[in-house]
């Protein structure tokens, strides 16, 4: 699978991500670094990428509105490692599973957009 981090995002989870066998890139990687949260989406659904971000502004809009694919982080920034991590092949099974889809992804399990009122 491949990911786009958020800036927001810590490099620990990108790190996590390669050794588990998936392709990762930083937004400011690939020039993203000040774009807004759109230019993220856009970006990450014409490159095949599932955006990891902790903004909460950007995954409540994701969550009303699912474009592409989005993994909302629901913790601290620097919790967001282990809470990926403990998750990772749940979430990839569900993006795998649908064309555009919202993961918000906590300590304490898995929620997307397809059930989300």
């Amino acid at each position: 699978m491949r990911f786009l981090l958020d800036h927001d995002v810590d490099a620990a989870v990108g790190r996590m991500l390669r050794r588990r066998g998936h392709e990762f890139w930083t937004a400011s990687a690939v020039g993203l670094a000040p774009a807004v949260d759109d230019a993220l989406t856009v970006w990450a659904s014409s490159h095949g990428a599932a955006i990891v971000s902790t903004d909460r502004v950007f995954g409540l809009r994701r969550m009303q509105n699912a474009i592409g694919f989005h993994v909302w982080l629901r913790c601290l920034d620097w919790e967001a490692n282990d809470v990926l991590a403990a998750h990772l092949d749940e979430v990839v099974a569900r993006l795998e599973a649908r064309r555009h889809l919202t993961i918000r992804v906590s300590k304490d399990g898995l929620t997307d957009s397809s059930n989300w009122q």
